[in-house]
């Protein structure tokens, strides 16, 4: 979170090439942010996915997974 809050601002992407459980982009569209990750375990991915969805839902918003 402080990270993203210091040497980011609103509307910025954050990549991330290795995602896990997509713990830095749910902090990332929390704070406004746009949010890039790649994750190889299927399982992680899996949950990264609904980690994001959980964190948009919160967020008011329904676009990042419409093409799905």
């Amino acid at each position: 979170r402080r990270c993203l809050q210091t040497w980011t601002n609103p509307g910025d992407v954050i990549l991330s090439p290795f995602s896990g459980i997509g713990s830095a982009g749910y902090v990332a569209i929390e704070q406004g942010r746009k949010f890039i990750g790649a994750e190889l375990k299927a399982s992680y991915y899996r949950q990264a996915v609904a980690n994001l969805r959980t964190a948009e839902r919160e967020r008011g918003r329904s676009d990042l997974f419409a093409a799905d």
